[in-house]
């Protein structure tokens, strides 16, 4: 039974009428003692009233969590009623609406402004019925729900708030970004102090205002080099941007008559700071052996996929001759911790990459007898089997097939894989897989396909060729003996090879190199036997050509016959002698290689960055020389992708100029 309790109305109405009573007294008592003793006896009684109230009718714990309840359901309900969370009571038996909070009513109502409880029955039902999804659509927008079958209660709020919550937590993620001047050592050695002060003013005075412009805090480290901090939402504005810091950077510099580039790598994650800084160094290095002039972008998680921006000019990164020496003493120490040593290039060998292996090959038998070249005798083209002839008939290179190397491999065995850095173009990936450490010696722009047990990596895309690099490799070992006529010669045709004859990608050590290679007896007459091309090799060439169609006024594209077979050397052949022509800047040739195999070969001079088409299409290579093969695609389907990739990269160069 619920107890009685004296309001304040009451307290008083007690108090005026003991006051009352007082006043009769008076007037009633003549006696000061029995003044008094009214008196007395009134107090007496409110104390006792009040302390009755107190001990007889103080609330019990239970009624005062019932009085609690009572306040903050008129609050709650106040609540539910402002909140965006819809709630609706409804009957367990026959899933009627009893009751709905305003939220509810907003989501819920018809076009006629009648609520909609038809809907409400059907997904309490469908929720009862153990249905799998705990959302439900309406108009579009996705509410996530539960069902109180206790108190029957019916609970919805709207997922895309969880979701902007999570957004904006994934905005605030941090970011750590490395910033390196492409060339700031090659330009400034031979500059007086004034002229260098100029230069690090520019550099300086533009980062400090690409930091300001963005809310950038940054450092710089040394001369050519800035760390920056920032979060995801200031990374994520660049990213739409495309990195025009890129663009203006070139345009500036090219003003002040500098060939400077900015080349960053940048990363971003959750927490770990230190491994976030170690990723972006990572992206760094990425980006400077692609070339240069450009970001590489990459998550903090070993399973995400880098982004790339830039990388719209002919790589002009250029090696010192102290990385080399230090790569040169590098690689020999590993060599000699090793009980054999297998050199080998990429799948159908080119010239370029017969004389890298054959070079290194060379390199690691100075160091210990037991190193060979490799080689597959069922991918050989004309002229790689007339050199191996030759190499067999000198018999100064160990050349052994792919079948020998995997009976020799052992757990000390080390693999260097040359004029390559992707497994996938790896000359055996059967042979690859046997070995737990892996030197990469490269020219080419490094791909996500990279060797992940490496334990040496010497890449210079700045370099003409691969045979250049092993060649300066050869130089700085300084050994007794020396290269033979015909390795010389090898050697010589690779660095020709690549670089078109001496007419393209070419510089002073290039030259320096070659006049190497000739006082050790490189043969040009031995060069012109061994590359020379058959007559039916070149009457495909020319077919191959003569199938040409402009792209546009300075892009042609070939393509061979879907039915006919080609080699790798014929479409390189035919993508070199189109680009020769008069107002070409770049060729592609698309021939089938194999039943399922398309090839395209591409060639670029300094405005169209073939590397960046072909990495679209899964291939990759140089700024002006690139190539890729797709599998279970007919010609004309590779075609037609090859023309939509060329233009969506040219759209892009274009909007970023």
């Amino acid at each position: 039974m619920k107890r009685f309790r004296f309001a304040t109305i009451h307290l008083v109405l007690i108090g005026l009428i003991l006051f009352g009573l007082l006043a009769i007294c008076v007037r009633i008592f003549r006696s000061e003692a029995a003044l008094l003793l009214a008196i007395f006896l009134s107090l007496a009684f409110m104390v006792l009233l009040l302390y009755y109230q107190k001990d007889t009718y103080e609330l019990s714990e239970l009624e005062q969590i019932e009085l609690l309840n009572g306040k903050t359901e008129v609050s709650l309900k106040s609540l539910l009623e402002k909140m965006p969370v819809g709630v609706i009571q409804f009957d367990l038996s026959s899933n009627e609406v009893i009751w709905f909070n305003p939220y509810a009513e907003l989501i819920f109502s018809r076009e006629d402004a009648s609520f909609n409880d038809t809907l409400v029955k059907e997904i309490i039902q469908n929720k009862r019925d153990g249905a799998a999804s705990q959302s439900f659509e309406i108009d579009n927008n996705k509410y996530s729900s539960y069902l109180d079958l206790d108190s029957g209660i019916f609970y919805f709020f709207d997922s895309s708030m969880g979701n902007r919550q999570l957004e904006d937590a994934a905005l605030l993620r941090p970011v750590i970004g490395i910033i390196s001047i492409d060339n700031y050592d090659d330009i400034t050695d031979n500059l007086s102090d004034a002229e260098v002060s100029q230069i690090n003013s520019f550099v300086a005075n533009f980062i400090s205002d690409f930091t300001k412009e963005n809310n950038i805090f940054y450092r710089r480290v040394n001369m050519d080099r800035f760390y920056f901090f920032t979060d995801y939402y200031v990374l994520k504005r660049l990213i739409e941007a495309k990195f025009d810091v890129l663009d203006a950077f070139r345009k500036q510099a090219q003003e002040h008559q500098l060939p400077l580039t900015l080349s960053m790598g940048i990363s971003f994650g959750d927490d770990n700071h230190h491994k976030i800084g170690q990723v972006a160094l990572q992206n760094l290095n990425i980006a400077l052996v692609r070339g240069g002039d450009q970001i590489v972008i990459k998550e903090n998680e070993d399973y995400k996929q880098p982004l790339y921006f830039g990388g719209g000019t002919v790589s002009t990164i250029k090696r010192s001759r102290t990385r080399t020496r230090a790569m040169m003493t590098a690689i020999s120490d590993r060599i000699k911790s090793a009980d054999n040593i297998f050199v080998v290039g990429h799948k159908k060998l080119d010239m370029d990459a017969l004389g890298s292996t054959v070079g290194m090959q060379f390199f690691a038998a100075n160091l210990i007898v037991d190193s060979y070249a490799v080689y597959n005798p069922e991918e050989l083209n004309p002229d790689i089997r007339r050199a191996i002839q030759r190499l067999q008939d000198d018999g100064q290179t160990k050349l052994i097939t792919v079948e020998q190397a995997q009976k020799l491999v052992t757990p000390r065995s080390v693999l260097i894989m040359v004029d390559h850095s992707k497994t996938s173009l790896t000359l055996s990936k059967e042979l690859y897989s046997m070995f737990t450490d892996v030197i990469v010696v490269d020219h080419h722009r490094r791909d996500e396909d990279f060797p992940k047990n490496s334990v040496l990596t010497f890449i210079e895309s700045g370099a003409s060729s691969a045979s250049e690099l092993v060649t300066e490799l050869v130089q700085f070992q300084n050994a007794k003996s020396q290269l033979s006529k015909i390795q010389a010669s090898i050697l010589m045709a690779g660095i020709m090879l690549d670089t078109k004859n001496f007419s393209t990608r070419v510089t002073s050590r290039t030259f320096d190199v070659a006049s190497y290679l000739r006082t050790l007896g490189s043969d040009s007459v031995e060069i012109q036997n061994i590359s020379a091309t058959d007559f039916d090799e070149y009457r495909l060439i020319n077919e191959l050509i003569l199938r040409g169609r402009k792209l546009r006024d300075n892009i042609i594209v070939a393509t061979g016959a879907d039915n006919a077979v080609y080699t790798n050397v014929i479409s390189s052949k035919a993508a070199d002698t189109i680009l020769s022509m008069a107002g070409i800047e770049a060729s592609f040739v698309i021939t089938r290689v194999a039943p399922n195999k398309v090839s395209v070969s591409a060639r670029s001079r300094s405005k169209i960055n073939v590397q960046r088409i072909m990495e679209e299409m899964g291939g990759g290579g140089h700024f002006n020389l690139a190539a890729c093969q797709l599998v279970d695609l007919s010609v004309k389907q590779v075609q037609d992708l090859l023309i939509k990739t060329v233009e969506k990269d040219l759209l892009e160069s274009k909007e970023t100029e």
